[in-house]
Protein backbone atom coordinates (compact mmCIF):
# COMPACT_ATOMS: atom_id res chain seq x y z
CA UNK A 1 0.00 0.00 0.00
CA UNK A 2 1.39 3.35 -1.04
CA UNK A 3 1.34 6.35 1.23
CA UNK A 4 -1.11 9.00 0.04
CA UNK A 5 -0.91 12.72 0.73
CA UNK A 6 -3.74 15.22 0.78
CA UNK A 7 -2.57 18.78 0.15
CA UNK A 8 -4.90 21.66 0.93
CA UNK A 9 -3.74 25.15 -0.01
CA UNK A 10 -5.51 28.25 1.25
CA UNK A 11 -5.62 32.00 1.31
CA UNK A 12 -6.90 34.11 4.18
CA UNK A 13 -7.50 37.82 4.59
CA UNK A 14 -4.89 39.56 6.76
CA UNK A 15 -7.46 40.64 9.35
CA UNK A 16 -8.46 36.98 9.98
CA UNK A 17 -5.01 35.41 9.72
CA UNK A 18 -4.32 35.01 13.45
CA UNK A 19 -7.75 33.50 14.11
CA UNK A 20 -7.35 31.23 11.07
CA UNK A 21 -4.01 29.87 12.27
CA UNK A 22 -5.22 29.32 15.83
CA UNK A 23 -8.38 27.54 14.66
CA UNK A 24 -6.52 25.48 12.03
CA UNK A 25 -3.81 24.32 14.44
CA UNK A 26 -5.97 23.70 17.51
CA UNK A 27 -9.24 22.49 16.00
CA UNK A 28 -9.13 21.62 12.31
CA UNK A 29 -5.95 19.52 12.04
CA UNK A 30 -6.83 17.47 15.15
CA UNK A 31 -10.32 16.86 13.70
CA UNK A 32 -8.84 15.61 10.41
CA UNK A 33 -6.53 13.27 12.33
CA UNK A 34 -9.50 11.67 14.10
CA UNK A 35 -10.23 9.85 10.84
CA UNK A 36 -9.08 6.22 11.00
CA UNK A 37 -6.10 5.95 8.65
CA UNK A 38 -5.07 9.60 8.80
CA UNK A 39 -1.43 9.30 9.87
CA UNK A 40 -0.14 12.85 10.23
CA UNK A 41 -0.91 16.49 9.52
CA UNK A 42 1.44 19.44 9.08
CA UNK A 43 0.96 23.05 8.05
CA UNK A 44 3.19 25.37 6.08
CA UNK A 45 3.34 29.04 5.12
CA UNK A 46 4.73 30.00 1.71
CA UNK A 47 8.02 31.90 1.86
CA UNK A 48 9.16 31.73 -1.77
CA UNK A 49 7.55 31.78 -5.18
CA UNK A 50 4.43 33.21 -6.70
CA UNK A 51 1.21 31.47 -5.83
CA UNK A 52 -2.18 32.82 -4.82
CA UNK A 53 -2.18 30.45 -1.83
CA UNK A 54 -0.23 31.44 1.27
CA UNK A 55 -0.83 28.36 3.43
CA UNK A 56 -0.64 24.63 2.89
CA UNK A 57 -1.80 21.74 5.03
CA UNK A 58 -0.32 18.35 4.22
CA UNK A 59 -2.04 15.25 5.55
CA UNK A 60 -0.68 11.74 5.23
CA UNK A 61 -3.03 8.77 4.86
CA UNK A 62 -2.11 5.12 5.29
CA UNK A 63 -3.08 4.18 1.73
CA UNK A 64 -4.83 5.36 -1.39
CA UNK A 65 -7.86 3.27 -0.40
CA UNK A 66 -8.11 5.00 2.99
CA UNK A 67 -7.74 8.41 1.33
CA UNK A 68 -10.47 7.67 -1.21
CA UNK A 69 -12.82 6.57 1.57
CA UNK A 70 -11.99 9.78 3.45
CA UNK A 71 -12.87 11.82 0.35
CA UNK A 72 -16.32 10.23 0.27
CA UNK A 73 -16.89 10.33 4.02
CA UNK A 74 -19.29 12.31 6.12
CA UNK A 75 -16.24 13.24 8.20
CA UNK A 76 -14.80 15.28 5.33
CA UNK A 77 -18.19 16.86 4.59
CA UNK A 78 -18.39 18.01 8.22
CA UNK A 79 -14.82 19.35 8.10
CA UNK A 80 -15.59 21.37 4.96
CA UNK A 81 -18.81 22.75 6.47
CA UNK A 82 -16.95 23.79 9.63
CA UNK A 83 -14.24 25.49 7.56
CA UNK A 84 -16.86 27.34 5.53
CA UNK A 85 -18.68 28.41 8.71
CA UNK A 86 -15.53 29.94 10.15
CA UNK A 87 -13.66 31.23 7.10
CA UNK A 88 -15.61 30.53 3.92
CA UNK A 89 -16.23 34.20 3.15
CA UNK A 90 -12.62 35.31 3.74
CA UNK A 91 -10.67 32.35 2.37
CA UNK A 92 -10.13 30.40 -0.81
CA UNK A 93 -8.85 26.83 -0.81
CA UNK A 94 -8.00 23.96 -3.13
CA UNK A 95 -7.23 20.34 -2.33
CA UNK A 96 -5.26 17.75 -4.27
CA UNK A 97 -4.40 14.12 -3.59
CA UNK A 98 -1.02 12.49 -4.24
CA UNK A 99 -0.02 8.84 -4.11
CA UNK A 100 3.58 7.80 -3.53
CA UNK A 101 5.28 6.33 -6.61
CA UNK A 102 8.87 6.03 -5.37
CA UNK A 103 10.49 4.43 -3.43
Amino acid sequence: MAVTLFMVRATITKDKEAAFNTWYNNEHVPQVLQYNGAVSGRRYRRILGEDKYEYMALYEFASEEVFRKFQESGHLKELKADYDKHFGSVSDRAGTGWVQVFP
